[in-house]
């Protein structure tokens, strides 16, 4: 079963007043799997950040669809976008965008605070997710005390502490 639908996906780019029009992507079409893991490669200006941020409803195509679970994101409006991607989408960054003035716990939990989440879910969902990733004894460092790749472990866990239907990821 499709857990990820790209189907014809276009963006083009418009530049200096509609005169120069850039094509970023052209007709993308793939299917992905639940379970499945997907890279996506390429060479610098591939299109690879801008297909990255239409699947995870950053932006929209010019043409073409996306369907995640069965739901077209590219036909959400924009006032429920912003809890779509909090339901469904998990997001690793390349700069990780963990809070300083957070603990690595707290980086973490933030998703789960603003999902709504009773307190005892959020800390069984914690310590199974801090576990899996050998991170619990990080748990109440700052993210300036840990390594980058004690950061990119955070991050991750952050991203999947929500369950979400898929974990988008930007070259971590």
């Amino acid at each position: 079963m499709a857990i990820l639908e790209v189907h014809n996906v276009k963006k083009v780019y418009t530049q200096r007043l509609g005169s120069v029009r850039v094509t970023a992507l052209s007709n993308v079409s793939f299917t992905v799997e639940k379970g499945e893991y997907i890279a996506i490669m390429g060479e610098s200006g591939s299109g690879k950040t801008t297909l990255l941020n239409i699947l995870a409803a950053l932006d929209k195509p010019t043409s073409g669809n996306v369907l995640l679970d069965g739901t077209d994101i590219t036909a959400i409006k924009e006032k429920f976008i912003a809890k779509f991607r909090r339901d469904n989408l998990g997001f690793v960054f390349q700069e990780f965008n963990l809070l300083d003035n957070f603990t690595v716990r707290d980086n973490i939990l933030l998703p789960l605070v603003l999902m709504g989440l009773p307190q005892a879910e959020m800390f069984k969902r914690l310590a199974s997710t801090a576990k899996n990733l050998g991170i619990t004894d990080l748990l109440g460092k700052y993210p300036y005390e840990i390594s980058g790749g004690q950061k990119q472990r955070t991050a991750a866990a952050r991203a999947m502490i929500t369950e979400p239907k898929i974990l988008l990821a930007d070259e971590p």
